[in-house]
């Protein structure tokens, strides 16, 4: 009992204790797309879709699970990883088998990493995962800390606008699901991050006609980026997005843009 008490903790401590704290200093207000799990029709289709409109997403992979089958879908294969990254998205860590990190110790953890970066590094010459998505947003405060040490920034499943200081460790999402993103809602998180000068993050998993509870269809993905792109904003993956709001990789990034 006191075990899940402590668990339930850490999981609160970690959504809202800002740990990687950013100032952004984005000159105007951008979006991003992003896919977890990748199934097959997020490549087939959501990456289509992307790049006839002249865009690149992320893809967070967990490459342990490539070539399988789940409830909803196929995961993606490595020829289809390789595809993603030789036409230009971006390819993010989602660990190496696709587990929660908040029931991992910190050396099992590492290991994830470890693995995935490997086997991805070995797929496609030169990868070198940045960005971490947590499978099934789980996430704890002892993880989170482990994990943002390690990548650039750490995408969860966590509704809101990145704006203002923004926590890299944690960034927030809006939900790219038929049965979520309703023509109402994408107005006001548009009008919403165009006020506020924000970074804004769709996420999604399939996208396919029939989309599972956890996916877009394709005909939803076309219209919302039809309307950020009518409303002005940039479309960029996580990584060229942490350049657009003035965050730097090399050591000095964190002092140079955190605030307390």
């Amino acid at each position: 009992m006191l075990q899940l008490l402590l668990d339930g903790l850490s999981r609160k401590a970690a959504r809202h204790h800002r740990s990687k704290p950013f100032t952004m200093r984005n000159g105007a207000p951008l979006a991003s797309f992003t896919f977890d799990d990748v199934p097959d029709t997020a490549y087939t289709n959501g990456a289509a879709v992307l790049e006839a409109c002249g865009l690149r997403g992320t893809f967070y992979v967990a490459a342990g699970t490539c070539g399988r089958r789940d409830t909803h879908w196929r995961v993606i294969g490595r020829d289809q990883v390789r595809a993603l990254h030789a036409r230009g998205h971006e390819i993010g860590c989602h660990t190496f088998s696709h587990v929660r990190v908040d029931r991992l110790d910190a050396r099992a953890l590492e290991d994830e990493c470890r693995r995935n970066h490997e086997l991805l590094g070995g797929l496609c010459a030169g990868v070198r995962p940045t960005n971490f998505c947590y499978p099934f947003g789980g996430v704890s405060l002892a993880r989170k800390l482990q994990l943002q040490q390690r990548f650039d920034s750490c995408r969860g499943i966590y509704e809101g606008i990145n704006a203002g200081i923004v926590d890299l460790g944690l960034l927030r999402v809006i939900e790219l699901y038929d049965r979520t993103l309703t023509p109402d809602k994408l107005r006001r998180v548009l009008r919403e991050t165009c006020a506020r000068n924000g970074w804004l993050i769709f996420y999604t998993h399939d996208v396919a006609e029939t989309p599972s509870w956890i996916g877009c269809s394709a005909t939803l993905l076309r219209a919302t980026v039809a309307a950020v792109q009518a409303e002005g904003m940039a479309c960029l993956p996580v990584r060229d997005a942490l350049t657009a709001i003035g965050y730097r990789t090399d050591a000095t990034a964190s002092a140079h843009g955190a605030q307390s």
